[in-house]
């Protein structure tokens, strides 16, 4: 009995070890099944950071970063999905870029998906919706994730409000991770992650907040290299546009018996809404052109250059500066924004006659200088503006205007950026000291005076950027 009863003993005692020892070796075997992972986890964040790193030598392109980062995060945590918006700077949304081959549920299902009998038809229209779908920054699990200062971590999708409809189909048991990118300061987008079983674990967490930081940096300078080329290339199409420009205008003055012309021109930028031009108009005549267009750069160049088009194509044998610019306006009318105009000068000269035909349109009035008197008058009959007006209204205000040159007068055209020319204290260079200037430089020659008018207003403003263009055409009746 005595030995039945000891043989027990011992056979509980080694049962009770046993369990011991399993439920020890289990936790070994957990321990060293996490650690593992772990290592590979590490190897894997080391490897990405390492290949992020050569991507960015290689091809710094922001699709190539944005495929290499999501595909790249992906794989480092063990996630099934993910995907990457961008903040739009103009619409303040969060725009998706990029979406691994596997859907990333991270917004809510359109209810017409969910009524479609067809599941595989209703998955392949979710992608296209998620790949579109862009996200506000408020009032959706995206837009949370972009305000967090930290990682957002949700076990279950499905437990959300936002996809208590569409939970079962698409969102019941999956896990997200969702983070704020951020660059020099400034929250540029959203990295997230999703995971259709087992959750997350916190060295997932931890890891995915350690790439998606250095993602941030590798993604910001990406775009800077995109921003940069991209500004490059604007740059050249710019100059590009500005040598088509100048192309565009004269070359060099007509050489007229009755007449000595001369013209300076100097854009504000690369490309410009001033306008000047010379056209024949038959044997006899010559018709000189002068032109603003309110507004700069791009879209100022190529409402000029149309106006260029339509006063070359009817200027030839027409005798009526008006009936040309009635024209002009027809024209431009249709394609010219609500807050743009033209204001235009168009005169034509006569071989063997002093009567000079003028018309103006919202131009600033030319000043004639008389020899005989030595003294200054303005040309100012009425005009308005090109483009403001479909027709009835621009035909009846902009007429012929004539009047007569003698030997030594003086007329001189210019736009506005010439007068409106600023000082440092902020005084203009003005319509009086443009006349005085006339009078003190009448006895040069028309490129002479052209010079030295130029040079008076660059030592006026001297210290302060050229804000508008500046053109100006000096015509003096030999």
């Amino acid at each position: 009995m005595e030995h039945f009863v000891y043989g027990s003993v011992i056979l509980a005692l080694a049962a009770f070890s046993f369990s011991l020892w399993f439920r020890e070796h289990r936790k070994l075997t957990a321990v060293s099944r996490e650690k593992t992972e772990i290592e590979v986890e590490e190897r894997r964040m080391f490897g990405f950071l390492h290949g992020l790193g050569e991507k960015l030598q290689v091809d710094n392109s922001p699709t190539n970063m944005h495929r290499y980062i999501v595909d790249g995060v992906a794989e480092v945590i063990d996630a099934d999905s993910g995907i990457l918006y961008l903040l739009d700077g103009e619409s303040k949304h969060l725009i998706p870029v990029y979406q691994t081959k596997k859907t990333a549920p991270v917004v809510s299902v359109p209810s017409e998906y969910l009524e479609l009998a067809d599941q595989k038809k209703a998955k392949s229209l979710y992608r296209s919706f998620v790949r579109s779908s862009a996200e506000t920054l408020t009032d959706s699990l995206i837009g949370d994730s972009f305000s967090s200062d930290d990682f957002t971590y949700v076990k279950d999708m499905g437990g959300l409000h936002a996809f208590e409809k569409s939970a079962a189909f698409f969102h019941e048991g999956r896990s997200f991770l969702g983070v704020s990118l951020i660059y020099g300061q400034k929250r540029v987008g959203v990295l997230a992650m999703t995971r259709a079983e087992g959750g997350f674990s916190l060295n997932d967490q931890e890891v995915f907040s350690s790439v998606a930081e250095q993602s941030s940096f590798t993604l910001g300078s990406a775009i800077i290299h995109a921003e940069a080329a991209e500004k490059r290339r604007l740059e050249q199409e710019l100059n590009q546009a500005s040598e088509i420009q100048r192309v565009l205008l004269p070359q060099h003055s007509p050489e007229l018996t009755d007449y000595e012309i001369a013209a300076g021109y100097q854009a504000a930028r690369i490309v410009s809404g001033d306008y000047y031009d010379y056209l024949r108009v038959d044997e006899d005549r010559y018709g000189i052109a002068i032109g603003d267009v309110s507004g700069k750069g791009i879209a100022a160049s190529l409402i000029m250059a149309m106006c260029r088009s339509n006063l070359r194509s009817r200027a030839a044998d027409n005798l009526s500066p008006a009936s040309v610019l009635h024209s002009v306006n027809r024209s431009i009318f249709p394609d010219i924004k609500e807050d743009m105009f033209v204001s235009l000068l168009y005169l034509i000269l006569e071989r063997g006659s002093n009567e000079v035909t003028l018309a103006r349109a919202g131009h600033e009035p030319p000043v004639l200088y008389r020899q005989a008197t030595k003294q200054i008058e303005l040309i100012e009959p009425p005009g308005l503006a090109a483009g403001i007006d479909e027709g009835p209204v621009f035909k009846r205000s902009v007429k012929d205007f004539r009047f007569q040159m003698e030997s030594g007068d003086i007329l001189l055209l210019y736009t506005d950026g010439l007068i409106e020319s600023e000082a440092k204290d902020g005084d203009e260079f003005g319509s009086d000291r443009l006349c005085e200037a006339v009078q003190k430089y009448c006895e040069l020659s028309s490129e002479d005076l052209v010079s030295k008018i130029r040079a008076d207003v660059a030592d006026f403003s001297t210290g302060m950027a050229q804000t508008d263009d500046i053109t100006l055409i000096a015509i003096e009746k030999r």
